[in-house]
């Protein structure tokens, strides 16, 4: 069965936000609110979660990012468990390339 574009895009872009609602920490997760399709993406995360899927703690998580005002939210992306240090990684140096002598 062949899907039409209209409907299969929309559903791609709703299929891959799931991977970018588990990571909760940073203003990504504040960017992700804006984005058109995020409220079909929730709805498909919390029926994941309703299937089964132990994604319950996100799906509150998320739930209570879209109630909260402003400054609730930022201390919810800042304070978000599993995060590592929120440093960033220095990017490593090419080393230059030796030439050989003939």
């Amino acid at each position: 069965t062949t899907i039409p574009k209209r409907f299969g895009l929309p559903m791609r872009e709703i299929w891959f936000m799931q991977s970018r609602l588990e990571h909760r920490r940073g203003k990504r997760s504040l960017a992700l609110l804006e984005q058109p399709r995020f409220r079909a993406a929730y709805d498909f995360l919390l029926l994941r979660g309703d299937a089964g899927e132990p994604l319950q703690e996100l799906c509150d998580w998320w739930t209570r990012l879209q109630t909260a005002d402003e400054n609730t939210r930022l201390q919810m992306c800042s304070a978000t468990p599993g995060g590592g240090s929120g440093k960033k990684k220095r990017r490593r140096r090419k080393r230059p390339a030796v030439k050989s002598a003939e």
